[in-house]
């Protein structure tokens, strides 16, 4: 005797990943690794030096979801109101923890580590 089978719908919003904007200040060979890995799952990725992606907060220019950078240090006064994906070989855990929305990724990883990181804080973002 055959079975019913019961399916969920493929569209539930809960099952699928975010997709969002994220800023890279990144060295060029991470930034450009970084861009290729997430555009190619439907993320929008803005590329700055660390300067430059202060500015874009200071100003709301962008409205990112995700910061990912290897310097932490230099996102502090943004530290209540952004997602931060942290990345080094060496992370500093007390310097990432005065970041409420942050996650590290220790060099190297994997492209799924990473997809899954992002996901998780862009999660985190929806309101």
């Amino acid at each position: 005797m055959l079975t019913p089978i019961h399916s969920q719908s493929f569209a539930e919003p809960a099952l699928l990943p975010p997709v969002c904007t994220i800023l890279v200040a990144e060295d060029p060979f991470v930034s450009s690794f970084l861009r290729t890995v997430l555009q190619r799952h439907g993320h929008t990725v803005v590329i700055a030096d660390a300067a430059r992606v202060s500015d874009l907060l200071q100003r709301d220019s962008v409205s990112a979801d995700v910061v990912i950078t290897n310097r932490p240090d230099l996102f502090l006064e943004f530290a209540p109101r952004i997602h931060l994906l942290y990345i080094a070989a060496t992370p500093d855990f007390d310097l990432a923890s005065q970041f409420p929305m942050c996650r590290v990724l220790r060099k190297p990883f994997r492209n799924d580590e990473l997809l899954e990181a992002v996901d998780d804080l862009a999660q985190s973002a929806i309101p």
